[in-house]
């Protein structure tokens, strides 16, 4: 199945950064830190991202429908970041660069896993 997939992958990114992070906490470095607190939100928003994919899908929308999930998707993702950025900076001290690459890493992964999952969805629709 297509969720296994993405989720394998995303499952591997995730791992990646997170050992990295560790690795650069363990290291004495700020931005491990910092990298682990963008992991956190990253994490969040790119399983929303290939879980609202794996809604459509199994909900059989069509394509404008399953747009529509993946704008309020999109809306509710970034408020999140943007609150999740202000806890990071208020609470952990961390550094930008950290928390941006740990987020981006991510994040990034489960948006194009996101649309790679939709793009089916036209596929399986007769013309």
């Amino acid at each position: 199945m297509l969720i296994t997939r993405a989720l394998a992958i995303l499952g591997f990114v995730i791992f990646a950064v997170l050992g990295l992070g560790l690795w650069l906490q363990q290291k004495g470095s700020p931005m491990g830190a910092s990298i682990l607190w963008g992991l956190v939100g990253g994490v969040v928003t790119a399983i929303s991202a290939v879980g609202g994919a794996w809604w459509a899908e199994v909900k059989n929308l069509k394509p404008n429908q399953a747009l529509a999930i993946v704008v309020v998707g999109m809306l509710g993702r970034m408020l999140f970041l943007g609150a999740w950025a202000l806890v990071a900076i208020a609470v952990g001290g961390v550094d930008g660069l950290g928390f941006l690459g740990g987020f981006g890493a991510v994040y990034l992964v489960g948006q194009v896993l996101e649309v790679w999952m939709l793009n089916r969805l036209k596929g399986d629709q007769p013309s």
